[in-house]
């Protein structure tokens, strides 16, 4: 059975994890408008931090469970309900409140996060059918130095001048 020093920590894991959330769901905003800006620059930046700020939430996500688990409740939602109604103490409507707050901005992230992935999809096949239609579009003719015709560019070996 927890004792009051991990009790204390699953406390203050779960205000940091709603804090954690809530500075998720901002990276998602700026994803969002680096995509509309097709700031591909930004857009990698902020693919590095999601990564980083996926980890840590999978990190807040499984300390909760283990605690869950190591008091003998369920390890989703329904156990963190139960947790709050026996456990919570005084703290009840505070947690309970910073619980909802929590996944309420998850589920908004969980959203932001599918209409950005939605949005590169599409850049993505939009590239693919420029890059389909450039290949098949027919290429200059061109005179190389020997005076014989030549499609596409002159050839030149990678290096030379």
């Amino acid at each position: 059975m927890p004792d009051r020093a991990e009790r204390a920590r699953f406390i203050a894991d779960l205000h940091a994890e709603a804090s954690a959330f809530g500075d998720f769901l901002a990276l998602l905003r700026e994803e969002a408008r680096a995509l509309e800006a097709r700031d591909i620059d930004g857009v990698v930046q902020i693919a590095a931090a999601k990564t980083q700020r996926v980890s840590a939430l999978n990190a807040f996500a499984a300390r909760r469970v283990g605690y869950l688990a190591a008091i003998g409740l369920p390890t989703d939602r329904e156990g963190m309900g139960r947790w709050l109604e026996t456990e919570a103490g005084p703290e009840r409507a505070t947690l309970a409140a910073a619980w909802r707050a929590l996944l309420d901005t998850a589920r908004e992230a969980q959203s932001l996060n599918r209409a950005n992935g939605l949005l590169i999809e599409a850049r993505l096949q939009t590239n693919q059918r420029l890059l389909a239609a450039m290949g098949s579009a027919p290429q200059p003719t061109l005179y190389g130095p020997d005076g014989q015709s030549h499609t596409g560019g002159p050839a030149r070996t990678l290096g030379s001048a």
